[in-house]
């Protein structure tokens, strides 16, 4: 463990002491038992040529070079490692993605029922709306000292999972735990992603760089104790090839404005699938704009068949025309017809729903959309921070508020839109204004050429003197 677990902050005796109960009883209601490393391997991803996936089941050994640490905890999280090994594998940089809901073991298994219960009460809370939707956003703003403490604790019970792994890898972490069970295991270069613009205690990894994606964030940080040499400012978190192009992207948009073409609106459903009702309304509110052909919505469902059913259900009953994209070649092919550089012969339907079999493809969808996009319809999530003009729906947690401050610090998002008629205002403006969204994509620009999209090429770069 690291010698100043907490950067030399205390939570007190009754903290200490609850602490270690609460690992004590999940250690032995999940049967962990110490100093038992997980044999791990690793097999090639289809997906992401050159990235390794570790796994208890692989056919290749893991070697030297860079560990990408995530968990399957909705989508935010594999959308940081994806912006991480997308620079990684430009570089030619042997790396590994290392999810640990991926390690069949007790461990995990204990670390899964943790994350089932948060996607079904951030799904809850959503449906519920009022005090319960008040009460879980209050909640996931209390990441205090104790939470970390915990959080710590837990992570040392947990470091089986990673403990078979070379510890002379370098370790770039996006989720807390990640990183606190790679320094409890040992690992000597770990440097961590924070997600979100709200500065908590439990998205610490001590023992770690943690690096935030804004000023303002690093600023609080350092109010709340945290020491210069464990923070720094990278940038935001955006894959390499949104990031390398977001400056001729935004021209390209500019263009499609200046030639008056149909409005692209991307309307990514979030990993715990809490948005199906909010996104109904919001068709129901804008309907005579698809039908007059004002705008297009690209809905990706991820891979969420209940709201995929549900919305092409809906969309019958409104008598709204659609197209159901169900696999990545059809994606491939949906993406070929809808470049920027192709004349727009407008057969497509107003409303083209993406839907996948698995994880990766479903959030990588939006990775690869969000390109051909005018507009990110979006929670404040982790796509908050990405190169592209953005109109904000109700968040989940009251954490994500601060993602939405830095948008429009940076001139290139909106005010969150709690409820869907706010929202349905807006996008009428975007799909029959220019100014906005040329105000918007100028911004996209000048934040680009600050080099502010580029805060996981930093961290790769950070790190890439460690791989031998």
């Amino acid at each position: 463990m690291n010698e100043e677990p907490l950067f030399g902050l205390s939570t007190g005796f009754l903290s200490k002491q609850m602490t270690g109960l609460v690992s004590t009883i999940l250690r032995k209601k999940y049967s962990i038992l110490p100093d038992r490393p997980i044999p791990l391997s690793s097999d090639n991803s289809a997906l992401y040529p050159g990235l390794g996936l570790i796994s208890t089941s692989g056919k290749s050994p893991v070697a030297s070079g860079l560990i990408v640490g995530s968990i399957r905890m909705g989508y935010g999280h594999h959308r940081m490692a994806l912006s991480v090994y997308s620079h990684s594998l430009a570089k030619k940089i042997p790396t590994y993605l290392h999810d640990l809901l991926a390690i069949e073991s007790n461990e995990a298994k204990a670390i899964s029922d943790i994350d089932s219960s948060y996607s079904y009460l951030s799904r809850l809370s959503t449906d519920l709306g009022g005090a319960a939707e008040w009460a879980w956003g209050q909640f996931l703003k209390q990441g205090n000292l104790t939470s970390l403490e915990l959080s710590v604790s837990l992570a040392d019970s947990y470091k089986n999972i990673m403990q078979n792994l070379p510890k002379d890898n370098p370790v770039i972490s996006t989720h807390p735990l990640n990183g606190q069970i790679a320094v409890a295991s040992g690992f000597k270069n770990v440097v961590h992603l924070i997600c979100d613009n709200h500065p908590q205690y439990y998205l610490l990894v001590p023992g770690a760089l943690n690096l935030v994606q804004s000023p303002s964030c690093y600023m609080k940080f350092l109010e709340m104790g945290v020491p210069k040499k464990n923070l720094s400012v990278a940038g935001h978190w955006v894959s390499e090839d949104i990031a390398k192009n977001a400056i001729s992207d935004s021209e390209a948009r500019i263009k499609r404005i200046t030639y008056k073409k149909r409005r692209r609106f991307l309307i990514p459903i979030g990993g715990a699938g809490a948005q199906k009702g909010y996104i109904k309304e919001l068709i129901h509110l804008t309907k005579h704009n698809l039908l007059d052909k004002k705008c297009y919505f690209w809905i990706n469902t991820g891979d969420h068949n209940k709201v995929l059913n549900g919305l092409e259900s809906y969309l019958n009953s409104e008598k709204i025309p659609y197209e159901s994209i169900l696999n990545w070649e059809d994606l491939k092919k949906f993406i070929s017809i809808s470049s920027f550089k192709e004349e727009e012969k407008d057969k497509l339907p107003s409303v083209v729903l993406f839907n996948f079999s698995n994880h990766t493809e479903a959030f990588s969808a939006t990775e690869k959309l969000i390109r051909l996009a005018d507009v990110l319809v979006t929670k404040p999530s982790e796509l908050a921070f990405y190169p592209i003009p953005k109109l904000f729906i109700r968040r989940v947690g009251d954490h994500e508020a601060g993602s939405v401050s830095r948008s429009l610090e940076l001139g290139e998002g909106t005010v969150e839109c709690r409820e869907p008629e706010h929202a349905a205002d807006l996008l009428g403006i975007f799909a029959s204004s220019e100014e906005p969204l040329l105000r918007m994509n100028e911004r996209v620009i000048k934040s680009s050429e600050d080099g502010i999209y580029n805060g996981s090429k930093v961290a790769v770069e950070m790190v890439e003197k460690f791989i031998k």
